[in-house]
C-alpha cells in the first residue's frame, strides 16, 4: 500500500535531504572580510569549492537515496523499519562529518564561524519525518499482527 502516510513522510525525508545536498550550510569568515560558504560539496565562495568536503555530500546524498528506496519496500514492513533506522543513522553521520570537517578547516585555515544557513536545519526536519515514518510503520505492523491473531 504505497498510499500510506509513512510514504509521504519518507518522501519528505528524501526531498529534504536532496535539497540539503545542494544548500549552503553555514557562513565562515576567512579574515580580511572574506566570507566563505560551507556547502556539502566543499567550502568556498559562491559554488567555487576551494576545500572539498566529500564526506558531507556522501552522507546527505546517501540518506536521500536510501529514504527514496525505502518507499518501495512497503510490502516488507520489518525491512522498511530497519532501512528507516539506517536512514536516521546516515543523517546523524551527516552531522558528525560536518562537525569533523568544520573543526579541521577552521583550525587549519583560520576560518571563523559567522552564521548558519537553512541547509543546516533541513536534516533535522528530515530526521523528524523519518522517525514519524518509522513509528507509523511499527503501528501498521502491530495492526497486521493483531489481525493475524483474530483469524
Amino acid at each position: 500500500m504505497i498510499q500510506r502516510i509513512q510514504t509521504i513522510f519518507l518522501l519528505l525525508t528524501a526531498i529534504l535531504m536532496g535539497v540539503t545536498t545542494f544548500s549552503p550550510l553555514m557562513v565562515l569568515n576567512g579574515g580580511d572580510k572574506l566570507l566563505y560558504s560551507f556547502f556539502p560539496f566543499g567550502i568556498g565562495q559562491l559554488f567555487n569549492a576551494q576545500y572539498p568536503t566529500w564526506g558531507v555530500i556522501f552522507f546527505s546524498g546517501l540518506s536521500a537515496l536510501v529514504s527514496l528506496i525505502n518507499i518501495f519496500l512497503y510490502k516488507k514492513r520489518k525491512v522498511q523499519m530497519k532501512v528507516g533506522t539506517l536512514t536516521s543513522l546516515l543523517i546523524l553521520f551527516f552531522y558528525v562529518t560536518l562537525y569533523v570537517y568544520f573543526n579541521a578547516y577552521t583550525s587549519k585555515y583560520g576560518l571563523a564561524f559567522e552564521g548558519i544557513q537553512y541547509g543546516l536545519i533541513l536534516p533535522v526536519i528530515a530526521l523528524i519525518f523519518n522517525v514519524l515514518a518509522i513509528l507509523r510503520i511499527k503501528k501498521d505492523e502491530k495492526l497486521v499482527k493483531s489481525l493475524d491473531r483474530i483469524r
